[in-house]
């Protein structure tokens, strides 16, 4: 591009001049800067003047720069815009088209080198196939017994859900805990017997989680339940010790811990004190004196509203679940776990008389009517479902109402929490299957 100092009119000639005058006086190139200024009134970097008089300018002298001879170059000036103009563009465009020509070669070659890999993929011999060994039944895969734990909670005795009041959603009386219970069952019967082929199992364990019958607390459920409290009491003591008693042909030990839950309490308000004044409480004694004679199942039934037994070597801790605000969202359980920490904490000093804080490892409740899990660090928090399913509570509510279902898990003396299966009961409503439900007028006959 043309140069100030290129630029041949009368006054650029003057000040070239200058310059090489200035430079035979040996002027410093500030001061022929400031002098250019002075004299002209061009302002020019003094990098810039001796840029060209090194190139240009040392090979003139003063005395043969003519200011007479310079022309007009305005025309020259925009030709070279010009040319440095379309200069630029033809560099832009020479840069495009090496880019697409990369790019091409690029995208040429990798589909030669895939076309090669698919011809070479065909030409391989094809992979021998395997033929499928079924295991051996009755085979065990490893030696270690495991445990099952199968809660019973929330079977609601007693209450009547209206199908017509719950736009069919949903429905529940006797009967229908009757056949829930019998599916239920036999459910825990075959899961183990499944399992019984990865591993040994020896023991089932039944925690009862409370609200087993439907009781009265509210108005409308006094009204509206099928059998008064003590008969929806003796209807499930009398039906879930004949389950038991099934299951007691099945495994060589059955333990079962048991505490009560909010619907079975004997007063409107919820107390505090003598919480096991509940229906539920009841229940259990009279299932407990019903399974009396079986040697290989035992009972814990405690007057505290929660207990902890120990199960493959994991401490876990049961309750109902109505101690849990929030509806069982996970901040309120999170919250819940943290306090039961510190007061089994406090309390396993209390007896122990030492700072060894053991605790509990895992949590399971109910009273949500939803299988849930959530991982508290030592293990899981379970929470079971229903015999009962939804109701017009629920469904008034639009809150969720989920499939009657229960939960079945296996844990390992080394390793602890192994997993869950979901057992779901209502498949069992339109079948014909069902524990004697006869109760005799005299209960001892």
């Amino acid at each position: 591009m043309t140069s100030l100092f290129d630029l041949k009119d009368e006054r650029m000639m003057k000040v070239r001049k200058r310059i090489v005058e200035m430079r035979e006086q040996e002027k410093g190139w500030t001061e022929i800067r400031d002098g250019v200024l002075k004299d002209f009134g061009i302002g020019v970097h003094r990098s810039t003047i001796q840029r060209w008089h090194d190139s240009t300018g040392c090979l003139q002298k003063s005395a043969d720069i003519d200011p007479s001879t310079a022309k007009d170059v305005s025309e020259d000036v925009v030709q070279d815009l010009k040319t440095y103009r379309l200069k630029a563009e033809r560099d832009n465009y020479k840069a495009k088209y090496e880019a697409l020509i990369e790019n091409q070669a690029s995208s040429e070659g990798f589909t030669q080198i895939f076309h090669d890999a698919v011809k070479l993929a065909v030409a391989l011999p094809p992979v021998k196939a395997s033929v499928y060994n079924p295991p051996l039944s009755g085979v065990h895969r490893g030696e270690t017994p495991q445990s099952v734990v199968a809660p019973l909670t929330d079977t609601h005795v007693g209450d009547r859900v209206d199908i017509n009041q719950t736009y069919g959603l949903s429905q529940y009386d006797i009967e229908l805990f009757n056949k829930r219970l019998y599916g239920w069952t036999y459910q825990v019967i075959n899961l183990s017997n499944l399992r019984r082929n990865i591993a040994p199992i020896k023991e089932l364990v039944i925690p009862m989680l409370g609200d087993m019958i439907s009781g009265d607390i509210h108005e409308e459920l006094a009204r509206t339940n099928v059998e008064n409290c003590m008969m929806q009491m003796m209807n499930g003591a009398y039906l879930i010790a004949q389950a038991i008693r099934e299951l007691s042909s099945h495994f060589p030990q059955i333990r079962v811990p048991a505490v009560v839950g909010n619907h079975g309490r004997m007063t409107r308000k919820i107390p505090s004190k003598e919480k096991y004044m509940d229906w539920d409480y009841m229940m259990y004694q009279w299932i407990a004196a019903f399974c009396k004679d079986l040697v290989n199942v035992s009972f814990e039934i405690p007057k505290s509203f929660m207990h902890i037994f120990e199960v493959a070597n994991q401490r876990v801790l049961i309750m109902h679940g109505d101690s849990v605000a929030g509806g069982g969202g996970l901040n309120s359980i999170t919250s819940a776990i943290t306090k039961l920490r510190s007061v089994v904490q406090y309390g396993d000093r209390l007896v122990d008389g030492s700072t060894r804080f053991t605790g509990f490892d895992a949590v399971m409740i109910g009273h949500f009517h939803r299988i849930d899990e959530y991982d508290i660090g030592t293990g899981p928090l379970l929470i079971n479902g229903t015999l009962k399913g939804g109701d017009e509570y629920t469904t008034s509510r639009l809150h969720v109402a989920t499939a009657p279902k229960h939960l079945i898990s296996y844990w390992h003396p080394d390793i602890g929490y192994l997993g869950k299966e979901i057992i779901y009961l209502d498949k069992y409503d339109n079948q014909d299957v069902g524990f004697n439900n006869v109760i005799p007028e005299i209960w001892a006959s």
